[in-house]
């Protein structure tokens, strides 16, 4: 009977603590729906290891971070249908580790702003590039920008080729809904300059998109500094870095540290 009572008694306190762990949510795909309130899970909702999602793509995925446990992620393509054909997930079951890490480049006090030939591409992310929407991207000014010297996107939709000219400031360009209507694939970066013989075009990267509002990424990254349990700023940075090119792709150290601010 004592054997039966420290039983139980251990059996409760493992399951105490298990309720006790906690996944704050940093970054949903698609549509996830928690099966117990049948409600769609938003970025910043305290998900328990037994809780069980549902994801209405296949496509999908959420990440999340634990204090002192670290960056999760369940990514719908991962894990097998439920008993009514749902592709759903319980937690404890299905949580895998984000272990990437990516360090980026110190910037000199000069910087005057980014080459658009080397900044647009990103093995490391297969050329997924993260764009805030209608905020100043830098570039050096080796490129001048006017109503003549300009730079402009270029890509297909539907079988047919777009041309978008960027809206930009002195010292850099801004990127809008506009510049990639229809959602394209792949889009090609171009520079046109006036010359002596007259416009000339050039393509100088090509890459993929991925156009975001600042206080999204910004929201996602607040929880991931208040819950990573980290207090040196230079981990904590390559952690949130490492968040950003897992779920969006590439970005600039500078604009790192604005999405931080």
């Amino acid at each position: 009977m004592f054997k039966k009572i420290i039983f139980v008694v251990l059996v409760a306190a493992s399951l105490a603590f298990v309720q006790t762990e906690r996944y704050y949510v940093t970054f949903i795909k698609g549509t996830v729906v928690l099966k117990k309130t049948g409600k769609p899970v938003k970025i910043g909702d305290v998900l328990l290891p037994t809780d069980a999602l549902v994801f209405k793509e296949s496509s999908g995925k959420v990440s999340c971070i634990s204090p002192g446990k670290g960056r999760f992620d369940i990514s719908a393509g991962k894990i097998s249908g439920g008993s009514k054909n749902e592709l759903l997930a319980v937690l404890k079951n299905n949580l895998v580790p984000a272990t990437s890490s990516y360090r980026l480049s110190t910037r000199s006090l000069m910087f005057e702003g980014y080459d658009p030939k080397s900044y647009f591409v990103s093995n490391e992310t297969n050329n997924h590039v993260l764009l805030i929407k209608n905020e100043i991207l830098p570039i050096v000014p080796s490129y001048k920008m006017d109503n003549e010297n300009f730079f402009f996107v270029q890509y297909v939709i539907n079988g047919k080729t777009e041309t978008k000219k960027l809206n930009h400031v002195v010292n850099g360009v801004i990127f809008d809904d506009e510049a990639f209507s229809g959602n394209p694939a792949s889009v090609k970066f171009c520079y046109q300059e006036q010359t002596t013989a007259g416009p000339r075009s050039a393509m100088l990267a090509e890459f993929i998109p991925v156009l975001a509002e600042k206080e999204d990424i910004s929201q996602q990254l607040k929880l991931i500094a208040t819950h990573s349990g980290i207090t040196d700023k230079k981990k904590l940075k390559e952690y949130i870095t490492s968040h950003v090119f897992d779920n969006y792709g590439k970005i600039g150290a500078r604009e790192i540290n604005k999405l931080i601010q």
